[in-house]
Parts: structure tokens; sequence; C-alpha cells
């Protein structure tokens, strides 16, 4: 784009960006959004080959802040719809929460902490350190001046207990 073509098109620009913003303010419905679609418009603006001579540059400009703004809107509810599927999926089948289903967690939990209580002292710290602290094997190993093997048979010990757990729940 030619000097005296770009100074014209930073010169209408400028005067209308507050309108541009307050556009797309009103259809987006945020005002640091609004900011950033004028921004992407400049940018647009600037990377335009104008090979000829534009004779509205304010419409031009205008239409150009319409279509950016069309645009994230038509990507926002693309990302909705997409966001609602996932969820569609990753929840179906989940039930609402209720004193029943409350009840039901606190009476399994109880009955976990009961299989974590009947371990051996150094088992259930080592398994709490492991998958509660989230310290990882090595640095348990060396915290308590033990190999990683026995770390590792620790941490196994209690998964073990706590699958047969689930076990006898779900039966």
């Amino acid at each position: 784009m030619d000097r005296l073509k770009l100074k014209k098109l930073i010169g209408t620009f400028v005067k209308s960006r507050p309108r541009l913003e307050a556009m797309a303010h009103m259809r987006t419905g945020c005002g640091m959004t609004a900011e950033d679609l004028v921004q992407d418009v400049w940018l647009k603006l600037e990377n335009t080959s104008m090979d000829g001579q534009i004779e509205n540059p304010g419409g031009f400009i205008t239409q150009v802040a319409k279509t950016t703004v069309s645009g994230h809107l038509r990507k926002e509810r693309r990302r909705a719809e997409i966001d609602a599927e996932v969820c569609g999926l990753l929840w179906d089948g989940v039930d609402e929460t209720t004193p029943e289903r409350t009840l039901i967690g606190r009476e399994k939990l109880c009955q976990v902490c009961g299989v974590l209580d009947e371990l051996p002292p150094k088992t259930r710290r080592i398994f709490l350190m492991n998958r509660i602290e989230h310290i990882p094997h090595r640095r348990i190993a060396e915290m308590l001046g033990i190999t990683d093997e026995a770390v590792y048979y620790h941490v196994r010990r209690a998964l073990e207990r706590l699958a047969s757990l689930r076990d006898e729940l779900s039966d």
C-alpha cells in the first residue's frame, strides 16, 4: 500500500475507532473483546493490498469491522456448541447431587479411610505422600532412606487393597 493511501486510511481509522469499538461492544457485550476486534480490523486493513483507490474509506473500514465482528461471533457460537457437545459427552449419565448420593459418598469415603487406617503405618505414609501430596517415588525414597523399588512396593500394596475394596463395593 502506498504511503498516501496508508496515511488517509490511518486518519479515517483513527476518527472511526470510537464508533467501531462501540459497535463491536454492542454486538459482543464485552469492551475488551471489542478493543481486540478493532485492533484486528486495523491489522486486516494494514495487510490489505489496495491496488485501486478506495472511494469511501469510512464505509470500507466499517464493512471490514462488521465482517470481523460477525466472524468472531460465528466462531464463538461454534465454540459454545462444541463445548456443549463435549460437556454432554463427559457428563452424560451423571446424576445430580442428592442427599442420598451424598450419604453414599460419605459412607464410601469412610470405608476408604478405614482401609488406609488398616495399612501398615509405613505403607500408608508412603501411599499418602505419593498419591495425595504428589511426591515422586524417587523423592520419597530419598526422604525415607529406602529404594525406589520399596516405594513402588508400598504404593502397589495400598492400591491393591483399595482395588479389593472397590470390587467389594461394586458387588
